[in-house]
This record gives C-alpha cells, sequence and structure tokens, in this order.
C-alpha cells in the first residue's frame, strides 16, 4: 500500500517471484524499501531510488522474492534529495600508472566499477561495458574497474588480464578506502559519476537476471542510466540494491576519536598541521576535524597526505610517512560515520601545541646565515645567490647539516654548494650535486651511519635561494647549522646526479618522456634518491644497470609533487660494483588537465623558474 493517497503499490506474480507497479503522484524522487518480517523498530532497506512517473507506473521485478516466504515492501517519497558527492582519490593500475579520479575532469561519465575480490567478473563486466565505451568513445566515457587487491594480487591480474586499456584500467585498492569511502559492500556493484559536480549519477548492478522459473527476465540498469545520462537527461533510477555478493572487504567498527582517531592523526598530521609550522591549517580540535574531514579524506585517498609518493612495490624506505592499510582504514571508517566524537578528553588542542624547534637535531656546533631578505607579496622572484666563508679554520668532517628558512611561507626551497670558484662551476647551480638543501617536506636528519662531508677551511658555501610570493610582503634569514662529527667518518657522503638539460616539453602534451644516466666509476654504497623537476613534472623512477645486464628498479614515484619533494632514504642502503648505471627516467604533463600547470599553451624548455623545468635525479652515496 502507499503512504499517501496516490502513491501506490500493486504486486503481481511474475513466474516464481512478483512484479512491482510503482504509482506515484509526482515526478521527484521516491524510495522502494523492503523488509523480510514486518516489525516494529525494523530497519527497511533501499531495494531502488527513482523518479517518478505520473503517466505511467515505475516496474520492479524483485530478484529474490521467489527465494523468500514473505516479503513486505514500502514506497516512500523523498523530501529532499541533494546528489551524493564522491570524493577525489587515486588508485595504481597493474602498471603502476597512476590513475587520479579529478583527473579526469574532461571526460563526461565515469564508471566505476566495484567488484571486490572477484577477480574473475572483470571479464564478464567488460562484456556489458564494451559496447557502452565503444558507443560514446573512450575519452568521453571512462570505465575503471577498482578490485580489492595488493602488489602480491597484481601479477595473477597481469596474467589473466595482459591487454587492459587506459581509458578501461584494473586499478588496486590496495588499503580498501576507496570501496569503503564509496559505501560499497556488494559486489559488482558500478557506479556512474558526472565530472562536472563529482556526483553519482547511478549506483547498483550493472545487470540484473531473474529467473522465472520458464525463463528469466533482464534489466541493464547501468546502460540504461548512461544512455540517459549522455543524452542530457536524468535517469529513471538513480540507486538499486547490487543483489550481489559480499564483496570481501574487511568489516571494522567505527574507531573512537580519543582513543583512534586523535592519536594517528597527532601522530601523521599534526607536526606539520600546527600553529607555526609549514600547513595552512592547525589540527587544534575535533570541531576543526569535522569542519575538513571531507577535504581530509579526499586527500588520503588521493595519496596527497600525508605526502609520501614512492610506490612500495619495489625498495622500502626508513623514512616512509605514508599512512598504513589499518590507518587508511580506521580514518575513512570514521569520516564516513560522521565524525563522531565520543567518549574520553580531546587530545589534540594540547598535542598540537607543538614547540616548533629550530634545529630537530638539537644546537649546532656552528651557524652561518645569508643576509636578511625582503620579499614582496606578489610576483616572481629571480633565484638569489649569497657567498659565505667557511667558518672554521681547518678541515673538518661533518655528521649533519641543517637548512633553517627563517620564514616557510616563503622560502620554496634552498641550495647550498662547497668548494673552489671551478668546483662551484662545475656543480652547475645544482645540476651536478650539492652540499646541504632544503625544501618542504624533506626532513633534516644525520648523514647515513658511518658516513659524513668534509668541508675544507678553503671552501666556499654558495646559497642559492628560490622565494615564492604568499600575497604578504615577508622578509627571510635562511640558516647554515654545522654539526661537527667526533671522528673522520669511515667513508665521505657524496651528493651526485644524473641530469637532462636538453629536453623540449610541447604544448598540451602528457607523458612526455626524458632519461638521464650516470654510471658508478667505483663500487659505491647507495643510501638515499630524490628526483627534481618543476610543475609539470607527473612521475619519475630510477633503475640500476650492473654491469651483467641484470637491472632492478629502487624507486618508483608516479606521482610527483613539486611542493613536496622528498628524499627517499633506503632502509637498506645498496652496494654496487663499479659500473653500476643509475637510469633516471621522468615524465612530465603539459596539459590543462594538469592542475598545477602554469601554462599548458607554452613550450617549455630548461630553466630555474618553476614555470620553467628542470629535470634531476640526485643520488646520495659514498664510495666503498
Amino acid at each position: 500500500s502507499g503512504l499517501a493517497q496516490q502513491e501506490q503499490v500493486f504486486i503481481s506474480p511474475l513466474g516464481s517471484t512478483v512484479r512491482l507497479d510503482l504509482n506515484t503522484s509526482t515526478d521527484e524522487a521516491y524510495v522502494l524499501e523492503s523488509q523480510a518480517e514486518l516489525m516494529e523498530g525494523e530497519e527497511w532497506e533501499p531495494l531502488m531510488q527513482f523518479r517518478g512517473n505520473t503517466s505511467k507506473p515505475v516496474q520492479f521485478v524483485d530478484p529474490i522474492c521467489g527465494s523468500s516466504s514473505q516479503r513486505y515492501f514500502r514506497l516512500r517519497k523523498l523530501l529532499s534529495q541533494g546528489p551524493r558527492e564522491v570524493s577525489n582519490f587515486r588508485l595504481l593500475d597493474l602498471e603502476g600508472e597512476a590513475h587520479e579520479l579529478y583527473y579526469n575532469w574532461p571526460a563526461k561519465g565515469i564508471i566505476l566499477v566495484l567488484g571486490g575480490t572477484d577477480f574473475d567478473g572483470i571479464a564478464a563486466s567488460n562484456e556489458l561495458l564494451l559496447p557502452l565505451q565503444e558507443q560514446y568513445g573512450e575519452d568521453a566515457l571512462l570505465i575503471w574497474h577498482i578490485v580489492l587487491a595488493d602488489a602480491a594480487n597484481r601479477d595473477v591480474l597481469q596474467a589473466r588480464y595482459p591487454n587492459q586499456s587506459a581509458s578501461m584500467p584494473i586499478l588496486l585498492d590496495v588499503h580498501q578506502g576507496v570501496t569503503r569511502g564509496l559505501g560499497s559492500h556488494e559486489a559488482p556493484e558500478a557506479i556512474l559519476v558526472d565530472p562536472r559536480q563529482w556526483s553519482m549519477v547511478y549506483r547498483g548492478p550493472l545487470e540484473i537476471r531473474t529467473s522465472l522459473g520458464e525463463g528469466e527476465h533482464v534489466i541493464s540498469p547501468l546502460s540504461d542510466a548512461v544512455h540517459a545520462f549522455m543524452q542530457g537527461k536524468e535517469p529513471v533510477v538513480s540507486h538499486l540494491k547490487p543483489f550481489g555478493a559480499a564483496n570481501g572487504m574487511e568489516d571494522i567498527q567505527t574507531p573512537s576519536y580519543a582513543n583512534e582517531i586523535a592519536p594517528l592523526l597527532i601522530q601523521n598530521c599534526v607536526p606539520c598541521h600546527s600553529e607555526g609550522n609549514i600547513a595552512p591549517w592547525s589540527m587544534d580540535s575535533h570541531a576543526v576535524i569535522e569542519e575538513f574531514s571531507g577535504l581530509i579524506k579526499s586527500a588520503v585517498l588521493a595519496g596527497e597526505m600525508p605526502p609520501w609518493h614512492a610506490e612500495p612495490q619495489y625498495r622500502a624506505f626508513s623514512n616512509d610517512k605514508a599512512l598504513s592499510v589499518e590507518e587508511v582504514n580506521q580514518l575513512v571508517a570514521w569520516i564516513d560515520a560522521g565524525t563522531p566524537r565520543g567518549d574520553g578528553p580531546d587530545p589534540l588542542p594540547e598535542a598540537s601545541q607543538v614547540l616548533v624547534e629550530d634545529w630537530p637535531m638539537g644546537p649546532p656546533d656552528h651557524i652561518v646565515s645569508i643576509p636578511l631578505q625582503r620579499i614582496p607579496a606578489q610576483g616572481s622572484v629571480d633565484y638569489r645567490y649569497f657567498v659565505v666563508e667557511s667558518p672554521f679554520p681547518r678541515n673538518v668532517w661533518l655528521k649533519a647539516v641543517d637548512v633553517r628558512p627563517g620564514d616557510r611561507s616563503v622560502v620554496h626551497h634552498c641550495l647550498v654548494f662547497k668548494g673552489n670558484v671551478l668546483e662551484l662551476l662545475l656543480l652547475r647551480g645544482g645540476l651536478g650535486g650539492f652540499f646541504a638543501g632544503y625544501v618542504p617536506g624533506m626532513e633534516q636528519v644525520p648523514f647515513p651511519d658511518g658516513t659524513g662531508k668534509r668541508l675544507r677551511k678553503s671552501d666556499i658555501l654558495l646559497f642559492q635561494m628560490h622565494y615564492t610570493t604568499n600575497g604578504k610582503a615577508a622578509s627571510d634569514r635562511t640558516q647554515l647549522g654545522f654539526y661537527l662529527a667526533d671522528e673522520k667518518p669511515a667513508r665521505e657522503l657524496v651528493t651526485g646526479s644524473a641530469f637532462d638539460v636538453d629536453f623540449t616539453i610541447p604544448p598540451n602534451e602528457r607523458g612526455v618522456y626524458v632519461r638521464a644516466t650516470t654510471t658508478m666509476p667505483v663500487a659505491s654504497t647507495l643510501f638515499e634518491f630524490s628526483p627534481h623537476m618543476h610543475y609539470r613534472g607527473a612521475k619519475s623512477r630510477y633503475t640500476l644497470v650492473y654491469p651483467d645486464r641484470t637491472q632492478e628498479v629502487v624507486l618508483h614515484v608516479p606521482a610527483y609533487f613539486f611542493d613536496w619533494q622528498a628524499l627517499y632514504r633506503l632502509a637498506e642502503p645498496i652496494d654496487v660494483p663499479a659500473g653500476t648505471r643509475v637510469i633516471c627516467e621522468g615524465w612530465f604533463d603539459n596539459t590543462i588537465q594538469n592542475r598545477f600547470n602554469p601554462n599548458p599553451d607554452d613550450t617549455v624548455t630548461f630553466g630555474e623558474q618553476s614555470w620553467e623545468e628542470m629535470f634531476i635525479g640526485y643520488i646520495n652515496y659514498a664510495e666503498q
């Protein structure tokens, strides 16, 4: 029976199941719900959300009624219905390529097929999906398969699906955060996304086949929704229960804010998101986290925060800042539950009072400074160079150096070079390496055990300062702190590089490839890697080619961010024989879809400013 005078549900037998004719008095949104037993206080399960039709009934054939002894239905008009937003996310495909949802805003529609752990179902889904993409074009209609799988499943999936296309990739939801964040529990389930407002147009099964005893009833609600949407119309059915199997996602209870979420934030986020530190806002209370919860979820699922961008499939790094699978699941589950405050005191107000330490490694043995610099509120600032003499009257060995910006809000990076005039010229402004450096997100830590850097009493220190304006006039006096070693280290740490300056990036092109190599002349130990590009840099990879011609990928950064240039310190340093080649590869994105791109219509070549480009692969090593 209907809940209003003109809303009616008529039930009639159809083979071994039933058909419902849903009569509505308006063309507004309705939801059909069911219960197995009519019990007070029992929740009604949504079956179908649809747009009413005053001229004819909307029909629903129940796929499971034939297997139930009884089933109750009700039709309810939705008083308000806003589009459900889809958070941004970034996942890797079987080849390690990154796919970010919001990057694909030029597409007309994007279908997310949530397959859970049913890898075999991908082939069956493609039989239904390929005709849709062929009809509307692979640029207009993207189709992403999202599976609950980790790197261990990658080889299995690659063997089973060797020919995935860029417009229909298989993406690995390793931390389950994307599937969980989309609220999916059954597989397969499809979500049609409107990139114009990043909202769900349709979610539900690709098709439903209902046995009627003799024959079957088949509907294709996803295809119906796609055809309507691509023609500029609103689909009749916007949400349909998948009627699938459990997708294999791990069930977790809503975490406690005070005992689990706040400690997670304190450990991974508050060191930057606190007063006086480099993040633009402070995580100082539950109320702030609640306000920014959507942004936090999107940044975590997109792999932007915490700022760590190395793919974990290859080498491990001791300074890895990435959240664990469990931490991502906890955070997403808590946000999707509505950020409940729960019991217990709020740990954030006290924890966010982080003391901004001038020198995290303790007071240096000596400090030198550049002259006070005035930074304008707006405009571009050319690189500034300053010469400082060594503060030591003798040759010294250092166990660490620390570059301390005077105003982190305007210091984009600082590189310090050392040597005589000829040696400084050979470094070519940082192309050949550097003595000390600072970029946002790079931790200032001691040199690797057993190594140090030598500073001669005759060395010149040359500071290269790159300032960026932020709308406010500022001043800066960057300092360099020296930490003396107690004794001469076993080996000298060297910062070398592979670089290329002879490249051209055409306008409106993506995937522009640049490659540079360097050869280790003697047996060496590799400790750290740091790729450097500017705003058009998209991804980077380091590969070692040994003298016996075997190869090993040691670092893959599938999504490079200019504003977070990490120094990737190997958990286990790599000993390489003489003649080992280090191949550094980079890919640039000079399209309008790159939201950091200064101007996609420019032809870009090598240059120091951020609207130009660089390609350098830094390597910290010591000869054996």
